[in-house]
């Protein structure tokens, strides 16, 4: 068996993921970043840019449901929606199951992963590429973004860690353009890291927003694939809305969203419970 049988992700110095290829779909350098999508033989089909793992098609579920739900949930009537990143069409496919939403602004700034996702992943994207409400853009999310003025309910960024090329998009500039393209009371809910392995990152995130919005709330969901497999998420906002349980599980019912695979109204409290280390590390 040669290396080349699996995909390696260096998670940090000493820790590495791998997962075993069957099948290596396509490997390709676009125009700014390394794109793998792989057949493993335990999880299915698998997305990686510049080495780390985006998704693959057994636990994605579980990243993009509470990317989303917990926010639009939260919101009476979510009706326009802007999307930063997620070429491969896993966080538009959830915005779409809340029947209020009319359109979403999908941003991504990479056209080759838009065209391979869409040829490869179609069960990450179930056809959100051809649904009428979403209009795609091909363009740098921080730079399309601040034309826009009280437009959307939700800004939802779904790129990668808050290091390298996606930093801008975790630092206080573009949470002041996300602040002026929602409507008064819309979130902005952004994925932050492990806070686990990448303390540093999740702190900084936490301090941005705080500097920009009266409200953020940090939330924990879990991914196996992603390092330490403790994922943050962050919500922001003028004014946070504090449902309870019978008001969750009422929006769940009349939105159809019974068949989701991670989230449920019972999750989407716990996941405002932070353990004793995430307290201390955002104090």
């Amino acid at each position: 068996m040669s290396e080349d049988d699996f995909f390696t992700e260096e998670q940090t110095d000493g820790v590495h993921l791998s997962l075993k290829v069957r099948n290596w779909l396509l490997r390709q350098k676009t125009a700014y970043q390394e794109l793998v999508i792989a057949e493993t033989t335990e999880l299915g089909r698998l997305l990686a840019l510049d080495g780390k793992v985006m998704l693959t098609e057994a636990d994605e579920a579980f990243y993009h449901e509470m990317l989303v739900h917990p926010t639009l949930t939260s919101l009476d009537n979510p009706q326009t929606v802007a999307v930063i990143g997620g070429g491969d069409g896993g966080t538009v496919r959830e915005i779409l199951r809340h029947p209020s939403v009319q359109q979403v602004f999908w941003v991504e700034i990479d056209e080759a992963v838009l065209s391979a996702c869409r040829e490869l992943l179609p069960s990450v994207h179930c056809g959100v590429f051809d649904d009428p409400r979403v209009k795609l853009v091909v363009a740098p999310g921080e730079q399309w973004l601040p034309k826009f003025e009280a437009a959307f309910d939700a800004v939802i960024v779904d790129g990668t860690d808050p290091i390298g090329p996606a930093l801008p998009l975790f630092e206080p500039p573009f949470f002041r353009t996300c602040k002026k393209a929602l409507k008064p009371n819309g979130i902005l809910t952004l994925q932050c890291g492990t806070p686990f392995y990448f303390r540093d990152e999740v702190r900084m995130v936490w301090r941005n927003l705080n500097q920009v919005f009266e409200q953020v709330r940090l939330y924990l969901g879990f991914v196996p694939t992603y390092p330490s497999g403790l994922w943050a998420y962050a919500m922001a906002s003028n004014q946070l809305p504090n449902l309870d349980l019978t008001e969750l599980q009422r929006r769940r019912r009349e939105r159809g969203l019974t068949n989701c695979r991670y989230y449920n109204p019972e999750i989407h409290l716990a996941s405002f419970a932070l353990p004793p280390f995430v307290q201390e590390l955002l104090s």
